[in-house]
């Protein structure tokens, strides 16, 4: 078998069975994923041979990442970084085209790999976030000399502040800025959710007033009656939430019932870009509207129900993941199974379907 091809169609398959990923490039083959609320934008190259197949998870359409590597790479007077990750059995490769991970699936059963796909992928995303996050660490107190000659002149970055200002006009948003308290407070219509005055109105403040971090709040996004809607209720509504969505950060305030989004990016010294600012603003908008309409309007107007509905919601999650490792391991159980069983196999099928159409047990 020839393992760079048998890869190149399963992952093409994948492309063509998920509407947010697509192939983008033949040579090396390369599929990418869209960016979203949900996730960030992820491209995977593979390469091998007949024997051999090695999948390169990365980052990509972010020039910030590729200099950061860069930086990263003169601070430790290197070329390459590689180092194998224990934890997650990925490679960690650095270098001046930014960061990846690689898996290598020469090793990998074939007919394993599209169902650990989305496991694989998570796995990946997560070290990829990780290894970013400590270089801006490794980079932050050094001053790290340009990669053209000294007398090139240095091209000072962007600062927060003035970023989020061109978001703020390219999106034609109109906002309070509160520069004592080094923040700006943006105001969004909204079509489902419902304040606490009951109006169709979400608050959002984009708060820089800590070194390094742009931290995204929704100030009393809910209040709740904690006599009326118990706090380990709530406090599993929003287990739950987090759960689902990867970049969601939730709080809640015991004392005051206070429900609140806060998401932070960490920027170190204004490296920041409008598409994270545009990432985390979308995601919270819709997050709030699917939230409300999926949950917390009923947490609100009657815990009791809402407590049923969660329960359902959770209980419909396990059955969905259930039924995926039922299909899974039949799949593996039928690997072996001659013609003669797949036949005896079909005729109980066929057997059940006739009698369910007659009224059958």
């Amino acid at each position: 078998m020839n393992l760079k091809q048998a890869y190149s169609d399963l992952l093409a398959h994948i492309a063509e069975q998920h509407d947010d990923w697509s192939a983008t490039s033949e040579s090396p083959f390369t599929i990418s994923r869209q960016a979203d609320e949900k996730q960030l934008p992820l491209s995977i190259s593979l390469f091998g041979d007949e024997s051999k197949a090695h999948l390169f998870f990365n980052l990509y359409n972010d020039n910030a990442l590729s200099e950061l590597a860069e930086k990263l790479l003169r601070v430790q007077n290197k070329n390459k970084i590689q180092t194998n990750d224990e934890e997650s059995g990925l490679v960690i490769i650095i270098d001046s085209d930014g960061f990846a991970v690689v898996y290598d699936a020469t090793k990998t059963n074939i007919e394993d790999f599209t169902p650990q796909f989305e496991n694989i992928t998570e796995t990946a995303d997560a070290l990829l976030m990780k290894i970013v996050g400590e270089a801006y660490q490794a980079v932050e107190n050094y001053d790290v000399p340009s990669i053209e000659n000294t007398q090139t002149e240095q091209v000072e970055k962007p600062s927060i502040e003035h970023v989020l200002k061109q978001y703020f006009a390219d999106k034609d948003y109109k906002y309070h800025a509160q520069e004592d308290k080094q923040r700006f407070v943006l105001s969004f219509s909204t079509e489902h959710y419902l304040d606490s005055d009951g109006d169709s109105s979400l608050i959002v403040v984009l708060d820089y007033s800590e070194k390094g971090i742009l931290r995204f709040m929704t100030p009393f996004l809910y209040k709740f009656d904690l006599d009326k809607t118990q706090y380990s209720l709530i406090a599993s509504a929003v287990a739950w939430f987090q759960f689902e969505y990867k970049f969601l950060s939730m709080s809640l305030d015991p004392d005051d019932g206070e429900l609140r989004i806060s998401i932070d990016i960490p920027v170190q010294d204004g490296v920041l870009h409008k598409s994270q600012v545009q990432r985390i603003m979308s995601f919270i908008l819709q997050f709030t509207e699917d939230s409300y309409k999926k949950l917390f309007s009923l947490m609100l107007s009657d815990p009791n129900e809402s407590e049923k509905k969660l329960k359902e919601i959770i209980a419909n999650h396990k059955q969905k993941r259930e039924a995926t490792r039922w299909v899974d391991s039949l799949k593996d159980k039928m690997q072996g199974i001659t013609e003669e069983q797949k036949q005896a196999i079909e005729a109980i099928l066929d057997q059940s379907e006739s009698s369910t159409g007659k009224g059958g047990i």
